[in-house]
Formats: structure tokens, sequence, C-alpha cells
């Protein structure tokens, strides 16, 4: 065999070769992650691209791109709750948020302005970080967070059980920051305080918009001086909750 044909015949299982491993690269690439399905609320929005579409905006400060919004529910700035599966194997010449296939859809009907379920769903996420004890599902939702160590948070939560969010206020809001405060309760795990075990706290906040939603970014736990009172905080809270959301535990809002 010439040198010629060597050479030509080299080239070729080196080409053949390239080829193979650009595919098998591609296709680990492109090959979907996990479907991931959650629970959320938010408003529908009609997004004017390539012809339009109805897309939904998440109390989480994200956009979702449903393949399956039901026809009745397309109508800009309506409330939703629904279940959603993550997409990932689909693609979308819009490119306007996550593609997700909806369930258990309806519509959410409720007088809280727009801001202040933003700030009910950062703080939400907030308390169930603290209830299952996960430093990561804090980090995600809590930027000030970044910086402690599993040990330093492992130390700050074993003091506390039942985190539950109670009443919120907002302070001022636009696109990109809601400031407000929230009082929520807390069970000691050793000691008694004025009403048994239950702690209550108030705590002032700032979330802030960014390309990845509503994160938590300064916050300063406060002493209310009421709570010095011989009155029955807890009660006067509970009333003023049921009189605003008609429940006093805000995760059970709208499961």
């Amino acid at each position: 065999m010439n040198n010629f044909y060597k050479k030509s015949l080299l080239s070729f299982f080196f080409l053949l070769f390239a080829l193979f491993s650009y595919t098998v690269a591609g296709a680990q690439e492109i090959s979907p992650s996990p479907p991931t399905t959650f629970h959320l609320t938010g408003q529908v929005a009609y997004a004017n691209i390539e012809g339009g579409f109805y897309g939904i905006i998440g109390d989480d400060g994200l956009k979702y791109q449903p393949t399956n919004l039901p026809r009745k529910f397309k109508k800009e700035g309506l409330s939703l709750k629904f279940d959603a599966k993550s997409k990932n194997n689909m693609v979308s010449a819009f490119q306007w948020g996550t593609i997700v296939e909806l369930s258990n859809v309806s519509e959410l009907k409720t007088d809280l302005a727009i801001d202040e379920r933003h700030a009910m769903y950062v703080l939400l996420k907030r308390m169930a970080a603290f209830n299952n004890k996960d430093l990561s599902q804090l980090q995600q939702i809590d930027t000030l967070s970044k910086q402690l160590t599993k040990e330093q948070f492992d130390s700050w939560v074993s003091k506390y059980n039942n985190y539950t969010l109670r009443y919120v206020d907002i302070f001022s809001a636009n696109s990109s920051s809601i400031t407000g405060a929230c009082y929520y309760t807390r069970e000691l795990v050793n000691g008694m305080t004025l009403n048994g075990n239950t702690d209550l706290a108030m705590m002032t906040f700032t979330i802030s918009h960014s390309s990845n939603g509503w994160k938590l970014t300064d916050l300063d736990n406060l002493r209310n001086p009421i709570f010095d009172d011989k009155t029955d905080v807890l009660a006067d809270l509970k009333q003023k909750a049921l009189a605003k959301y008609k429940t006093d535990n805000l995760a059970t809002l709208w499961q």
C-alpha cells in the first residue's frame, strides 16, 4: 500500500473517530435532565413574540411557558395556582421562560397584591428550609445565608422547630425590590417563654429580583415593644391574620 493510500486511510479513520466523538458528546450535552414537579402560584401574561402566546409569571419571579394552558385561563393578569412539570427535553422558538406541562390548574381567588405574594413566596420557602433543617434549600432563596457553614446552620436551627409564617406587611415595592415586615412563630426545643414553648418573632426584610427570581437580600430581626405587654400578643395576631387571610398559618393559603 503506497503512502497516498495510507494517508487517505488514516485520514478517513481520524474523521470517523472525530464524528463519533462529536455525536457522543452532543448526545450527552442534549440529553434531558430528570423532570421536576412543583406547585406554584402566578399570573398569566401575554407575550407578543412570534405571533403571541400566553405564559405565566410565577410568584417566584420566574417565567414559565406552559404547553397546555387551558383556553379558559388565557386571560392577561389572571391569577392561577397549578402544579407544573418542567419539560427539559423540549425546545421552543419563543425562548421565554421554562417550558412546563401543567396539571391541577385553577383560578387563584385572592385580594392580596402581587407584591405581597412575592414576599410570601420567599418567606415561606425560608421557613420551610428551617423546618427541613436544609442549608442548601435555604441558600437557594436567601442570599445572606451563602456564607453560613453547615455547622453554624445546624447550631442555629437546633434550637427551634415548627417555624410558621403568621403575618406580612409590605412597606414599599417596585419591579426590582420589595421591603416589609413579617411575624412568625417557632417552637423552642428547650426552654419556656411567656406563651409556653412558642416564641413569637418579628423581622423586617428586603427581597430583590434578578434573573434567578426573587431572593431575600436583607433582614433585621426586631424586638417588638408590644411583646413586653401583659396582653396575649399571639391571640391578637391570630385575629388580625384571620381577618386578612382567613388563616393564621400562611403556608396553608394556596395548598
